[in-house]
């Protein structure tokens, strides 16, 4: 009983790091105004994998940023070094992010996200079109001012 106890507990920690290892958006991301604190132009993330008292170490992924802490492009790698995605990002002369392309390893795009702003830096729209150029979905943002 306690073995199988001890194995639970084991499988949700692993469960719960790789959650947290693989999840873009981590907690753990550097936030937009830390990277322009620090005047950041390039970040590369390190996986290090431990297995049977041996490491594998290789590139998870690079981001260059411009000078407002914006990211320009995201290129996220396999186990082998193989790239799996990379993104690229634009932004308007407010720093609002308008356009985000994702492309395969072939370097064809996956999808591009349009995105459209009031002149408060409110979102108005944002728009997803598929790897075939045809829009896939919409998002209308509406406000209500008091």
């Amino acid at each position: 009983m306690a073995n199988s106890y001890k194995i639970k507990i084991a499988v949700g920690l692993i469960s719960i790091i790789a959650l947290l290892a693989f999840s873009s958006n981590s907690v753990y991301a550097q936030k937009k105004k830390e990277i322009r604190a620090a005047a950041v132009s390039s970040k590369k993330e390190w996986n290090h994998i431990y297995s049977n008292d041996t490491e594998k170490k290789y590139l998870e992924a690079e981001y260059q940023y411009d000078k407002r802490g914006n990211t320009l492009l995201e290129k996220l790698y396999d186990e082998n070094g193989n790239i799996i995605k990379h993104t690229e990002f634009k932004y308007n002369a407010d720093g609002n992010e308008i356009l985000e392309i994702s492309y395969n390893p072939r370097g064809q795009i996956i999808e591009k996200i349009e995105t459209t702003y009031y002149k408060e830096d409110l979102k108005l729209e944002k728009k997803v079109y598929g790897a075939n150029g045809k829009l896939k979905s919409k998002k209308i943002f509406e406000y209500k001012t008091f």
